[in-house]
């Protein structure tokens, strides 16, 4: 049997306030242009405020509403990409299978083609096979 330690413990991304006192880089990446990091989600805002009635703004909703992919994937008024290649590696210790699970399961309900795989034993490292991914852009170009 083997184990991989996770990288981040819960609440894993919003951890600023949580289990640390620096903002990871997830929070910078919701902050505001000002360069402010900030808390996306009610409980980790919660925990850093000490107020358990404390709520995400409309401002901060909105921001994550708009940096989730899933919710324009079904849009009407975007434009998406008609095949898609995706691999996450199955020794992957930084992000959860269910990000690309659920992202190639809500493509492939919809009608795209997804060419989904879990490659074994790989890490979070991206090289998954180029000449796979060579050939299958041959493949649907031809």
């Amino acid at each position: 049997m083997a184990s991989v330690t996770p990288l981040k413990t819960p609440p894993a991304f919003d951890q600023y306030g949580v289990l640390i006192d620096t903002p990871t880089p997830e929070n910078n990446v919701f902050g505001n242009p000002e360069g402010i990091p900030a808390n996306f989600t009610d409980f980790s805002l919660r925990h850093r405020t000490h107020d358990n009635s404390a709520t995400l703004s409309k401002d901060m909703t909105q921001r994550v509403f708009i940096m989730n992919p899933m919710n324009f994937i079904s849009e009407k008024a975007t434009s998406v990409a008609p095949h898609w290649f995706i691999r996450h590696g199955a020794k992957d210790r930084d992000t959860s299978f269910l990000v690309p699970v659920n992202l190639a399961t809500k493509l492939m309900n919809l009608g795209f083609d997804v060419n989904f795989f879990l490659p074994w034993n790989r890490p979070h490292s991206g090289d998954y096979n180029l000449d796979d991914l060579f050939a299958w852009i041959e493949c649907i170009n031809n």
